[in-house]
This record gives structure tokens, C-alpha cells and sequence, in this order.
């Protein structure tokens, strides 16, 4: 898979990693999520919200994760996958749903508490990231 073309330039922005930030504190809320972050397929954090969980340890993981994606499938043949997600013995979940914006290959990672429904939030918080993202680069 192709990395993550160079984001540090525009994402150095305060403006950018506002905007960003607005969206993941939106969904952190309507979802009562413990943890929302944007980061690079290499694990990096470009993105996040204040939680009780480690932001850069949650962006490694997921890093961790689309490489494991990717192995699916490639080893096994599995089409392209549009989300992974993994649920303890209490029922959190951590989600990560990976997209790409111009090139830019990026990992959405939510922490979901037990019994509460994400998909449509993080639908959403994808389109909205594709725009601001999309808009950035036309600057």
C-alpha cells in the first residue's frame, strides 16, 4: 500500500488541525466515544481529541492494525477492507477505518464504549475529514 504522502507541511497548520479536531470533539460527544483520533497508516497522530487514552499509543495501534488489513488482504484475498475493529472481554471497542483523501492514506480510530453504535458518526466524521482535507489542498 502506498504510504501516507507528506502531510507534516499542511498539518503543522493550527487552522487544519482545528478544523480536524472540531469534527473528532463532534463525534467524541453524539458518541459518548472515550477516544477519536486521525493518524497516518505509519501509526503517526496527525489528529485528536483530549481523553483519558494515549492518543500516540492509540495511533500505533492502528498503524499495527492496517498493516494487518493489508496482509488480509493480500494473503488471503480479502477485498479491500474499509474498517477493522477489535472488542474486549467489557465490550469496548477500538475501530479504525481507514480512507484516502487525494492520496493522503489516513486511519480514523474511535474507542467505542459497550453497546453503543458508531458506524454512521464515523461515516459522517469521514466526510466531513474528506472535505476539509480536499479544501486544505487547494490552498
Amino acid at each position: 500500500m502506498e504510504k501516507t504522502k507528506d502531510l507534516k507541511p499542511s498539518i503543522s497548520s493550527k487552522y487544519l488541525q482545528g478544523k480536524l479536531e472540531k469534527i473528532l470533539y463532534k463525534i467524541n460527544k453524539e458518541g459518548d466515544f472515550k477516544a477519536a483520533i486521525i493518524s497516518d497508516i505509519d501509526g503517526l497522530s496527525i489528529a485528536s481529541v483530549a481523553s483519558e487514552f494515549d492518543d500516540q499509543k492509540i495511533s500505533a495501534i492502528s498503524g499495527i492494525v492496517q498493516e494487518v488489513s493489508d496482509k488480509a488482504e493480500r494473503y488471503i484475498g480479502f477485498k479491500r477492507m474499509d474498517e477493522v475493529s477489535m472488542v474486549d472481554d467489557d465490550k469496548f471497542r477500538l475501530v479504525c477505518r481507514e480512507f484516502e483523501v487525494e492520496g493522503w492514506h489516513l486511519i480514523l480510530t474511535v474507542m467505542v464504549p459497550p453497546y453503543k453504535t458508531y458506524r454512521k458518526l464515523t461515516n459522517t466524521a469521514l466526510r466531513e475529514i474528506t472535505k476539509v482535507l480536499k479544501e486544505i489542498k487547494k490552498i
